[in-house]
């Protein structure tokens, strides 16, 4: 069976910009979770634009959960790879990587601890392309293992988190160089969750690669 828990906001330029995407829960709501994890999620999304203390939070909170929660080690290690971005900010670049690698490995883990839990394929995705956009840790490979499985799954989600996987699908087309099928992706965005900040995203991919 399919797990979601909930959606993260999407990592970005250096993993601390921030996309401005918004997400939605899959089936399973708040009770369904630890409250200590949803709490540390919560500081993870506000790390996203206000990482000085709210990585620490996050990281105090969701530490001890890691060990036994497969949902909170992947968030914990994505806000290790935001604590990268604070790093790469500074211009410790090696730190940084250190973090990059730690961090991604923790998410890596999560998925194969829990892989039928579509929440963290959907991070994992997500953190894939960010990480190799804006480091030199290449997770293009591993971005596409998750779309793959979410795409064999996309009938049982919700239009929003369709959106999402569409965006991200066409991104990575764009980085294999398959304009059409990138193009293709952007348009199912669109269409599937029109108005949405995903459906933005797409919508100013299309104008970029139309001039």
């Amino acid at each position: 069976m399919v797990k979601f828990g909930f959606r993260h906001a999407a990592i970005a330029a250096m993993l601390l910009a921030g996309t401005g995407l918004s997400f939605a829960s899959g089936p399973d709501t708040a009770s369904s979770v630890d409250p200590k994890i949803t709490e540390g999620i919560r500081y993870h999304n506000l790390a996203r634009t206000e990482p000085e203390g709210n990585i620490e939070k996050g990281k105090e909170i969701l530490g001890p959960l890691q060990k036994k929660f497969s949902l909170a080690k992947a968030y914990y290690g994505s806000l290790i790879t935001l604590e990268a971005g604070v790093y790469a900010k500074n211009k410790n670049g090696l730190k940084a990587l250190a973090l990059l690698s730690e961090g991604t490995g923790l998410i890596d883990e999560a998925v194969k601890a829990d892989p039928d839990f579509a929440e963290i394929h959907f991070l994992r995705m997500e953190n894939s392309y960010e990480v190799s956009e804006a480091s030199p840790l290449n997770r293009y490979k591993i971005m596409k293992k998750d779309i793959d499985w979410l795409t064999e799954r996309e009938a049982g989600f919700e239009p929003v988190n369709r959106g999402i996987l569409y965006l991200y699908t066409g991104y990575y087309n764009l980085k294999a160089r398959k304009m059409d099928a990138a193009l293709a992706a952007f348009d199912a965005c669109i269409a599937v969750s029109p108005g949405s900040p995903e459906a933005a995203a797409a919508e100013k991919q299309k104008a970029r690669y139309a001039e």
